[in-house]
């Protein structure tokens, strides 16, 4: 039987974390020079969050999507200017 295209999912559907994989690994890698930028240690920003270090750590290695608010979160935790951190996302992305 041949595989049906729906544009509403389905088992042609590729979610938005694997069409964004690559994205969210350069993202991850932005957000550790800004950590240690900082002088911070994961424990230390996860501590401040309130979450679990390993929260930090998916986000870090780009397995975990992050909305809006979590990364304007992050980057308060860090006492980083999130438009900085999104200029640099923005340069790493063009490369």
């Amino acid at each position: 039987m041949p595989r049906r295209t729906s544009p509403h999912g389905g088992r042609d559907r590729i979610s938005t974390k694997a069409k964004l994989a690559d994205e969210l690994v350069v993202l991850g890698h932005v957000l550790v020079r800004a950590r240690e930028r900082a002088g911070l240690k994961q424990l230390e920003v996860a501590a401040r969050l309130a979450l679990p270090a390993s929260y930090l750590s998916k986000v870090e290695n780009g397995t975990r999507r992050l909305d809006v608010i979590e990364f304007i979160q992050i980057a308060q935790a860090m006492d980083s200017d999130p438009a900085e951190i999104i200029r640099e996302l923005r340069k790493a992305l063009r490369r």
